[in-house]
């Protein structure tokens, strides 16, 4: 033998060969005790084979005989004895046995193909064909291994078979055609046709044709056979569909919904079904007052609509809302769950909290490249913050850093310098929603040689800037150089290189308040919910420029203002004190005048807008 001829093998290719084998030698033995009047019989068949075995990606085993001269730690014992004596004797026929013995041809409309397909696995006769396929199993494991369809089998066999459903996929309680043989004339009293594991109600009978209601249950994808003298059918494939729309969820576009303020609400409508939709119609209400009726495009099976009809921007006032939005308005969609076509959502929009500011400083920009620092009472440390803030001693603390390193002194080739690294917080992100990164700081620092600034002298004292991987490591020529440069606002790179003389009036920063609109006299903040020590509790800050110091005052006694921050001036002061309305806190030459409802407010504080997204009015 050569190793050419010595191919891989199956354990069941081995058990077919033997068992063909074993055909062969029972049907010479018979004959031979037929003639002597002596019995003959094999008793047990036991192998020791050597083999190599390799275990293949799908889980199968596969063999190999082991060459001449070659060696394996594998040994395969096999003992027929049992099979024979259980198996084979029940399965072979006596002598006097009518039973045909004719050769595969005479089936009708075998090919030759499918004859040599079947001698392949050791059936060469049509009794053959019948003791090998005894039991739908049997049938399966002849249609698996000769490749030969079941249906065919069954024909030749003589037993029940479906050869096609018709159709193949059809709504619940529809009606459906099995097409295939040997039924029968009239419904045995025992026989049932099976969809899904489920009864289906038999409409007509007859040997080739059967006409059925599938059960409601039959849902999806599953299978379908006959049963018929407590045997199956081969099965077959049919899908139950079904037209399925669904409007699941009523979305809100923010967690916080402030009366006036805009939101999104969006309706989720899916398909999910079997079966595409016609066109057909949806509608949103608000408090029981409906809006129009809009049209609504086909959905495929599976699809979520993003059609603009399920979207709207609402405002409302305070107080709780009921939004409903209904898919189908009109009915044209036949034998769906109305009660799955709406959903409504209530919705709890609360006051707004505003606070109206009024201060003598009226700013030309709000570009902290341009101005000074952000540690001030002045708008400019609402909209941004440093690397560091004065904390309750004056002392520097980490803002947007999460620490800095003590200055170390480094010889360069100017001489020496201070190294300090800046490591930043990984939490901060600017009003844009981008995160506040190293790259961001280096430009902020770098921009200030090329400006002229209140931060000329101060940044005249920096060596270099440079990035350290996420961190930030400045070269200072002095160990205090970086002092007075921590309180400058940090600006997206991105954006102020988009835009240097527009950024001032139309700023990105990171503080607890973001620009909607600015002009010197009025300027309007938003609450930046996604600010780093958590959403600010106002919702609204305007802030009013009036340089007039007595038109100012006139302001505040007139209650137009929550809070003003104006020049100190004794009659003022004074004026102000005899009201009894306000609590008034003079800051070196300023006074500050606030209503006494303005809490975690600390005018005193070296950094008093640090403390900003805490600040909120007393109801």
């Amino acid at each position: 033998m050569s190793s050419n001829d010595n191919v891989e093998w199956q354990l069941a290719d081995l058990v077919d060969a033997i068992s063909a084998e074993v055909d062969r030698a029972e049907d010479t033995l018979a004959l031979k005790s037929y003639a002597r009047k002596v019995s003959f019989a094999i008793k047990k068949i036991a192998l020791d084979v050597e083999v190599t075995m390799r275990h293949a990606p799908d889980g199968r085993l596969f063999f190999r005989s082991l060459d001449p001269g070659g060696s394996s730690d594998t040994l395969l014992r096999l003992d027929f004895a049992q099979m024979l004596e259980s198996q084979l004797v029940g399965m072979r026929r006596p002598l006097d046995d009518s039973t045909t013995s004719a050769p595969l041809s005479t089936l009708p409309g075998i090919t030759p193909g499918e004859i040599q397909a079947l001698n392949a696995i050791a059936i060469y006769s049509v009794d053959d064909l019948l003791r090998y396929t005894r039991t739908s199993a049997m049938l399966a494991e002849v249609s698996r291994k000769s490749g030969i369809a079941e249906t065919r089998l069954r024909f030749w066999r003589g037993v029940p078979f479906v050869s096609a459903l018709k159709p193949v996929r059809g709504a619940p309680g529809s009606q459906v055609v099995l097409e295939g043989g040997n039924f029968g004339a009239a419904r045995p009293a025992d026989a049932e046709v099976m969809f899904h594991g489920r009864k289906a109600r038999v409409l007509e009978w007859s040997g080739s044709r059967l006409t059925v209601e599938a059960p409601a249950e039959a849902l999806g994808t599953g299978l379908v056979f006959v049963v018929m003298n407590a045997q199956p059918t081969n099965v077959v494939m049919w899908e139950g569909t079904t037209l399925d729309l669904r409007v699941e969820e009523v979305l809100a576009g923010t967690e916080a919904l402030l009366e006036g303020e805009p939101v999104q609400v969006e309706a989720v409508l899916v398909n999910r079904g079997t079966l595409p939709t016609r066109a057909f119609s949806v509608q949103w209400s608000v408090d029981g007052e409906p809006g129009p009726v809009l049209p609504h495009g086909p959905l495929e099976p599976g699809q979520r609509s993003t059609e603009s009809g399920l979207r709207r921007e609402l405002k409302l006032p305070a107080g709780r809302h009921t939004v409903r939005f209904v898919a189908d308005v009109a009915g044209e969609l036949p034998g769906l769950d109305r009660a799955a076509l709406s959903f409504s959502r209530i919705l709890e929009v609360r006051p707004q909290q505003s606070l109206v500011v009024g201060d003598y400083r009226v700013p030309s920009t709000l570009d902290p490249l341009l101005m000074g620092p952000v540690d001030g009472s002045n708008v400019l440390g609402l909209v941004f913050r440093g690397l560091g803030r004065r904390g309750p001693k004056g002392t520097l603390v980490p803002d947007l850093a999460e620490s800095w390193t003590t200055p170390t002194p480094v010889d360069v080739a100017g001489g020496r310098v201070y190294s300090v690294t800046v490591t930043l917080r990984p939490d901060v992100r600017f009003h844009d929603g981008s995160p506040v990164k190293a790259e961001d700081v280096c430009f902020s620092f770098l921009r200030l040689w090329s400006l002229d600034s209140p931060w000329l002298e101060a940044i005249m004292r920096v060596h270099e800037v440079l990035l350290d991987g996420p961190r930030v490591k400045f070269l200072l020529w002095s160990p205090d150089a970086l002092e007075p440069l921590l309180t400058l606002g940090i600006v997206p790179r991105s954006a102020y290189e988009a835009d240097p003389k527009g950024f001032g009036h139309k700023p990105v920063g990171c503080g607890p308040f973001r620009v909607e609109s600015f002009s010197p006299e009025r300027v309007v903040l938003r609450a930046f919910r996604g600010h780093f020590r958590g959403a600010p509790r106002l919702d609204r800050l305007t802030v009013l420029g009036v340089p007039d110091l007595d038109r100012l005052g006139e302001r505040v006694e007139q209650q137009e203002l929550h809070l003003a921050v104006m020049p100190y001036d004794d009659a003022w002061f004074e004026r102000l004190t005899d009201l009894g309305e306000w609590t008034l806190t003079r800051v070196g030459e300023q006074l500050h005048v606030q209503v006494p409802g303005l809490l975690e407010r600390d005018p005193a504080s070296p950094d008093v807008n640090a403390s900003a997204s805490l600040w909120y009015l007393k109801s």
